[in-house]
């Protein structure tokens, strides 16, 4: 071991040593970020309006306590008592005391709710940002009318069309010719400045390898390419840049960038942190895209549209339904459990989420500030926020299937060959067996028959007792009823009389029967076609593949049956294999014929049925099925409340249910509970549907007993023999109608009966070529792959809706309707009121036409920002008035055009971006540009980059060789101190299986505190720009996290497996694995002196071998700042 303090302190004066005029002061500084006026326009701007204005503004002629809250001046100046509010000083701001209810009231009465105060205290803590420079005149309040306003607003730069911009053509031009350039050197000019000289090819290697695919670049890379640049830089350039773009650790790069925009998460936080179905599809979907360059414009379509569009994008490669994933995009972010029935306000927050997200992300404006009111800065009314609401609230909020068409085509149609043989073979089997019935029911009745089919027959009519119990008594409906009412009579005599009875009490009751369901139930579907109800839709190859005829054998997939039973007409999930996903999706419940809906369900495996009030689909209304027979379910109207204006319901397979897993305990089905443990993907379930009914009235139909017709149409039995010949005529004759497929329902039922009394043989090791088929329909559904579904949108048989506008966002307060439309600010240019759907559709097409001002805009300023650390739009979720102002409207107008020429290609661009000379500046900065433009929003050097939360993991898993290269895959726990299985809060391991970033679980709960202690984003929100910080806790982290201290033990055994004959070498491969260079001398110096210090006495060999020492010096080399930068 090594004394800790003296080589902590050698770290620290190297870190000091390697940063010295290295990285610029200027270029370490995050820009300040802006939460504040943020949580002003969102929190804190409402309340003043809605509980203060009235006595404390423009609005009235006499303030109260003198006080003023209208304006920025206003709160800060006060009142008669004193200042309102000191920014930064909570106790010397007499709101809060008022707001608190401690001296003054305000509002007077009810105090408000404590999040609200809390969030007044957090705005003071910020400095109390108020973007109010005056009060409004009384004029102006009670005359300035919205369209006034909104006319002035419109005129604001973003909202203007992209110009068509011809590059400059700067005077003295002698550094470059390329159109970015030229803009960019325009600028410095006028300032007086000149850019920095161009940075050496090892700086250009790293800066390449990490802006394009987030990880340090290959030393022999490095080293190949200064070669190449030696002979000819250009082409050398190129070259590399081509090969980090076909990287596939391209797309990681960059879809990790897109999921920062999204708020993407893994689960949906609150209490219970439910898992979000089908989060790590749409990270996948992402890489494959960035990787394939699918257009941006084709990226939009997807995530707004993508269950909609008429030619969807599918991936035979990879086998999915890529479009039927993008509107995962709607389903990041936090979403509370349960439903606006039972808790008020929750579907008003899940849409908040979506209109928030949407916003922010394609057209970088803050539209969920107009939930409360019209926006205070924008041309965005509070109407525009309930028209998009109404946009997002038409579709049902479900999952998708999102495998390709037709994907496991092959395998199913080799399921449904040897199903067809299968049952030929049975009915073989069971036609000759039939033939025999009446035969062996006479003997059983012989007092000398003793055989063991003679005592099955006795046991099955319920004529002996089974295994010791008492002999059953029969009701009307059981099958073996009429014979046991007959054969258990002690005198032949009676059997005419007891026939006649039976007779007639059969024909009485199903004649009621009949009559009684007649009247009362109106029949939607008995599936007589492979058809659902007129507006019901269905999902999944369970339900597409899952029609049968009466009759059809369920193949048992274990066990010593051959089936399980035969299926009655209708749709089965599980008729090939209880692997095929499947849901029935009706129209909303007002738009079903009559009050009430029943439907004949079986069901298992998790399979449920769930009622969603508004989308609220993490309802915890779910009724898990548990049954292995049809049984009616109903389901009647529920009265709406809580401003909830749509009940829909489906009935779905597990994977296809949007909120399962459900939170722990919740899915319960008879005694079995699905553990904690179990993530609830990949999991066989079913369900069956046999029959869809309407009521007026409670109540499920009677049982016509149409399966004893053919037996009472028979003449009166006179003696026991007779008797066994109608049961026996009757029951084979079932047989035979099911065996030349003329099977109805009710023969079904007796057919089964007789498989289930072992009257019909079922066991694979009676018939060898059964066994044979069976055992390879086995084989081949095991081989069948689940499959694969996401949270995504299904408008199908749904009507648009309208949104209620919610008076200053309450959600007590419902308004007048909104129908569904985009901004107001682009009327007249879309058809998204026009449409007979949601509008998605249309309003995806509107922000991809070349004529929207923000689409391509919006989303170049975000690659520049990827590419250069800042965007020209250095605000890149807000284009509004609270946002930044472009640095150069003309070059971004002129990269947007242009990137629309281009097909929307996200490489071109970048191609574009990173050949200009102005991405391949050094860092060099000069007196002049550091006094007359620190914050280099001209462009004259290229800033250090701190590398991200993700990039300094990956690079630490890469540089110790513990990197695992493969991509997709579902979400790996990160480790944790302390597991919580109630909220699937599980450890995971230290290294994360060698995954990158990306693929570790993000919990909106708990995420990886690796990441989270350097700037992993806050999982709930868009976020635009990740903050830049340099704090002490991330040097405790590289310092203490045994994650790092793993790496460097893993690194170190690397490096003594490389066998270098001297410390020198391999300090210079440290530092090209490290740094991507090779130490200058007196840094070469340094570290061998580290080495021989450390080593003490050892010798040459015995120092290469020690790797303890070398352990600490790779901790060491993790330590500095140049480590975890790039430049």
């Amino acid at each position: 071991m090594f004394p800790a303090c003296r080589l902590n302190l050698w770290i620290a004066v190297c870190v000091c040593s390697l940063i010295q005029n290295v990285f610029p002061v200027s270029d370490l500084l995050a820009e300040k970020p802006r939460p504040g006026l943020e949580l002003f326009e969102n929190k804190i701007r409402p309340v003043l309006i809605e509980h203060c204005y009235e006595c404390h503004s423009a609005a009235t002629t006499e303030f109260k306590g003198g006080l003023r809250v209208d304006s920025r001046d206003a709160i800060r100046s006060g009142g008669e008592s004193g200042a309102a509010v000191v920014p930064h000083k909570v106790s010397e701001s007499l709101l809060l005391d008022a707001l608190k209810h401690e001296s003054f009231e305000m509002p007077p009465g009810k105090k408000l709710p404590d999040d609200v105060i809390a969030d007044f205290v957090k705005w003071v803590e910020l400095g109390a940002p108020d973007s109010r420079d005056k009060p409004p005149t009384l004029e102006e309040a009670a005359s300035l009318s919205w369209k006034a306003i909104f006319e002035k607003r419109r005129k604001w730069w973003s909202l203007q069309p992209l110009k068509n911009v011809k590059p400059p053509l700067p005077e003295k031009n002698q550094w470059s010719h390329r159109p970015i350039d030229r803009f960019l050197f325009t600028g410095m000019q006028k300032a007086g400045l000149q850019p920095a000289p161009g940075a050496k090819p090892r700086t250009l290697a790293r800066r390449l390898a990490f802006v394009l695919t987030g990880l340090p670049p290959d030393p022999e890379q490095v080293r190949k390419y200064v070669a190449d640049a030696a002979r000819d830089s250009e082409a050398a350039y190129e070259k590399l840049i081509e090969k980090l773009l076909a990287s596939p650790h391209f797309g990681e790069r960059f879809a990790r960038h897109w999921m920062d925009v999204v708020r993407y998460t893994d689960t949906y936080g609150y209490e219970w942190d439910n898992p979000a179905k089908g989060s790590w599809e749409y990270r996948d979907y992402l890489i494959r895209a960035f990787n394939q360059d699918i257009g941006y414009d084709q990226l939009v379509r997807e995530q707004i549209a993508g269950d909609l569009l008429k030619q969807p994008r599918i991936d035979e490669d990879s086998g999915f339904h890529e479009s039927m994933i993008g509107p995962m995009f709607y389903h990041m972010g936090e979403h509370r459990h349960g439903d606006s029935l039972n808790f008020n306000g929750i579907h008003q927050e899940m849409i908040n989420n979506k209109v928030d997200a949407f916003s922010k992300a394609f057209l970088a404006n803050t539209v969920a500030c107009a939930r409360c009111h019209d926006h205070k800065l924008d041309a965005i009314s509070q109407r525009d926020y309930y028209a998009l609401a109404a946009v997002f609230m038409t579709p049902r909020w479900t999952a998708r299937v999102i495998d390709a068409p037709g994907k496991n085509k092959a395998k199913i149609a080799k399921l449904k060959q040897l199903r067809s043989e299968i049952h030929r073979a049975l009915k073989q089997r069971w036609q000759e067996q039939a033939a025999h019935f009446t035969d062996e029911l006479s003997k059983a009745m012989s007092e000398k028959e003793s055989k063991r089919r003679s005592s099955d027959w006795r046991a099955a009519l319920g004529l002996t007792s089974v295994d010791g119990k008492k002999t059953p008594k029969l009701k009307l409906g059981d099958i073996a009823y009429p014979a046991q009412r007959l054969l258990s009579l002690s005198k032949q005599s009676e059997l005419a009389t007891t026939w006649q009875q039976l007779l007639t009490e059969w024909k009485t009751a199903s004649e009621t029967h009949q009559r009684q369901n007649q009247k009362r139930f109106q029949v939607l579907s008995s599936f007589e076609k492979p058809q659902l109800p007129p507006g019901w839709q269905s999902e999944g190859a369970g339900m597409h593949h899952g029609y049968v005829a009466n009759g059809t054998p369920l193949i048992s997939l274990e066990g010593k049956n051959v089936i399980q039973h035969l299926l009655p007409r209708g749709y089965h999930t599980h008729a090939i294999s209880s692997k095929l996903p499947g849901a029935i999706r009706p129209p909303s419940e007002r738009d079903i014929p009559g009050k009430i809906v029943s439907l004949e369900l079986a069901g298992g495996e998790w399979s449920g049925f769930i009622r969603v009030p508004d989308n609220a689909f993490q309802t915890e209304n779910v009724i898990f099925l548990n049954r292995t027979q049809p049984r009616w379910q109903t389901f009647a109207d529920r009265p709406l409340a809580n401003g909830v204006q749509r009940l829909t319901f489906e009935i779905a397979t597990s994977d296809l249910n949007p909120n399962f897993p459900p939170r722990t305990g919740k899915a319960r089905a008879g005694s079995k509970v699905l553990p904690p443990a179990d993530p609830g993907f990949q999991k066989r379930s079913w369900f069956s549907v046999t029959k869809i009914i309407s009521h007026e009235a409670l109540g499920t139909p009677a049982d016509e007993l149409k399966r004893f017709e053919s037996l009472y149409q028979m003449s009166t039995p006179q003696n026991s023999d007779e008797v066994c010949q109608h049961i026996g005529i009757w029951f084979s004759a079932a047989v035979q109608r099911w065996s030349e497929d003329r099977a109805s329902l009710e023969d079904v039922k007796l057919v089964n009966w007789l498989r289930e009394k072992q009257l019909l043989e079922n066991r694979i090791d009676k018939n060898a070529h059964l066994a044979k088929l069976v055992s390879e329909y086995r084989r081949v559904e095991q081989q069948l792959p689940f499959a694969h579904t996401a949270n995504s949108m299904d408008e199908r048989g749904l009507s648009p809706v309208n949104y209620p506008l919610n008076i200053r966002g309450s959600v007590d307060e419902p308004g007048p309707m909104v129908s569904r439309d985009f901004l107001e600010v682009f009327a007249g240019q879309h058809n998204v009121k026009q449409s007979p759907g949601s509008g998605r559709r249309e309003l995806a097409e509107f922000l991809i036409s070349p004529q929207h001002p923000l689409t391509a805009r919006v989303y170049v300023n975000r690659v520049w920002q990827w590419i250069f650390g800042n965007g020209l739009v250095r605000t890149p979720n807000d284009f509004g008035h609270l946002g930044a102002q472009p640095t150069h409207p003309e070059l971004l107008d002129y990269l947007a055009r242009e990137f629309i020429a281009d097909g929307w290609s996200t490489k071109r661009l970048i191609r574009r971006m990173i050949l200009s000379r102005a991405f391949r500046q050094s860092g060099q900065v000069t007196e002049a540009a550091k006094r007359l433009d620190a914050d280099n929003r001209l462009w004259h050097h290229y800033p250090t980059r701190r590398l991200e939360a993700e990039a300094i993991r990956d690079t630490l898993l890469m540089v110790s060789g513990q990197l695992d290269r493969r991509l997709y895959g579902p979400p790996i726990d990160p480790p944790r101190s302390k597991a919580d299985p109630a909220k699937r809060l599980f450890n995971g391991p230290l290294d994360g299986n060698g995954r990158r970033s990306i693929y570790l679980r993000m919990s909106i709960m708990d995420p990886p505190k690796f990441l989270v202690g350097f700037n992993l984003p806050d999982l709930k929100l868009p976020t635009g720009k990740r903050d830049v910080t340099n704090v002490p806790n991330q040097a405790l982290i590289l310092m203490n996290d045994p994650f790092v201290k793993a790496q460097s033990q893993e690194w170190a055994a690397k490096l003594l497996k490389q066998q270098q004959k001297s410390v020198a070498p391999r300090i210079k491969q440290m530092f090209l694995e490290a740094y991507g260079r090779e130490p200058d001398q007196s840094e070469l110096n340094r570290w061998t002196g580290l080495v021989q210090e450390l080593g003490g006495t050892m010798d040459p060999r015995s120092l290469l071998a020690n790797q303890s020492l070398w352990n600490h010096v790779a901790h060491a080399l993790f330590n500095t700042k140049e480590f975890i930068y790039y430049r």
